[in-house]
């Protein structure tokens, strides 16, 4: 099983004896992992991948050698488990995550043990205050502060559910299995930080959940490239808020997630790679998307925008030189169509409307409606309009998009 420590290669190696002598390491490695073509196959796909950079021969087979000892060292202890239950270190953040961890806690207590998949469950999130650390410590969770500082060889996989912090190499192969990433969408679609948030923004009607594989050699391009261990879709409510979204969906991929964990190694051994068409990105959230452009943006578009990012970031707009917060938006449905007493109205131009008691700002195709505006504090759109816009020198002020936003 030690074979590769008492090899020793020259630095004057040429490339067809470091073909050949690549060749023999595959066959020697395959010898130790016979009783598993899954592991030959993907153990083997690692340390090609991860350890030949194919620019030094030598360094190839120093480098495959000692990832090799590594990786069997590991793999071959005592206490790696073939089939559930599981011992796994859950990695997690916000309100998100507690609904996967949630799940996982109710599943470690089952009496059953055939329908128990985890036998032991630990958390790691950051030190602050996250929804995360409150859960794990209501239900007596061991915790450890990101970044992790000790050794996590006691646990056979990872689960990964909206962290927030990226997962280096060494960490990921402490896991005889890797690590399934539970990410709400229809990957390739919308990788990146905020998927649930550009699903809205950008009108997706079905969206889903994807769980994928991570190893190290996952991380060294980009985020959620992975392969699928299982995808399914989802609708999207009509009008929906992205929390509510996401909340649904984390609570449709911790079902998931159970179901890979009953048959992990075979669901592992038929991953599919994602598909190379069809990838967008999905950045985390800024201050500046929370300004409105109303000469630029349909009642629709800013609808979903509110809906995307208003329950984090309330949308924006310059007042009379004074930052204000929309919020309570209408359905952009009721403001369609809409003919108010305004003289050739501009975008940003304001006109209170007593019938739906909004304020109603001129967008690109119409009127968008809003019940609350904070200013100096929240006001209802009658306070609005009585403090403000009924006065004559205020009347014609137009709602602006900020400055470093239109340069």
């Amino acid at each position: 099983m030690y074979f590769a420590s008492c090899i020793s290669r020259p630095k004057s190696i040429d490339r067809l004896s470091s073909y050949l002598w690549q060749l023999q390491l595959k066959q020697n490695f395959s010898k130790t992992c016979a009783n598993s073509q899954w592991e030959f196959r993907t153990h083997w796909r690692h340390w090609r991948t991860e350890y030949i950079p194919h620019k030094s021969p030598y360094w190839s087979g120093r480098c495959i050698c000692t990832g090799l000892l590594t990786n069997q060292s590991a793999s071959s202890s005592a206490n790696q488990r073939s089939g559930p239950p599981w011992r796994i270190l859950f990695f997690g953040s916000d309100e998100f995550s507690v609904e996967v961890l949630r799940k996982l806690k109710a599943n470690n207590t089952r009496t059953k043990s055939a329908d128990r998949v985890v036998e032991a469950l630990e958390v790691v999130c950051s030190p602050k205050r996250v929804p995360v650390r409150t859960y794990a410590n209501e239900h007596h969770l061991p915790l450890h502060d990101w970044p992790l500082q000790g050794s996590c060889d006691q646990f056979d996989v990872g689960v990964v559910a909206s962290f927030g912090f990226l997962i280096p190499k060494k960490v990921i192969r402490l896991f005889p299995y890797g690590i399934l990433n539970i990410h709400p969408s229809l990957l390739p679609r919308w990788r990146g930080a905020s998927p649930v948030f550009h699903t809205i923004l950008h009108g997706d009607e079905v969206t889903g959940v994807t769980i994928i594989h991570i190893t190290p050699q996952f991380v060294v391009f980009r985020f959620d490239v992975g392969p699928i261990l299982q995808q399914e879709s989802v609708p999207v409510p009509d009008r929906c808020q992205a929390v509510q979204l996401g909340s649904m969906l984390f609570d449709r991929g911790a079902d998931m997630l159970l179901q890979c964990l009953r048959d992990l190694p075979r669901k592992l051994e038929n991953a599919v790679k994602q598909p190379s068409t069809g990838a967008t990105n999905a950045p985390k959230l800024s201050v500046d998307q929370s300004w409105v452009r109303w000469a630029e943006q349909s009642s629709q578009e800013i609808d979903r925008l509110y809906r995307s990012v208003g329950q984090k970031l309330p949308l924006r707009s310059i007042w009379n030189g004074r930052t204000v917060k929309l919020m309570d938006i209408l359905d952009p449905d009721i403001t369609k169509g809409l003919t108010l007493p305004v003289t050739d109205p501009k975008p940003g131009s304001a006109h209170y409307h007593k019938p739906t008691n909004s304020v109603c700002i001129r967008c690109q195709d119409g009127w968008v409606g809003f019940r609350s505006i904070l200013l100096k504090k929240k006001l209802n759109a009658q306070e609005f309009y009585n403090g403000y816009l009924s006065r004559e020198h205020l009347k014609e002020k137009l709602f602006e998009t900020s400055s470093s936003e239109t340069s």
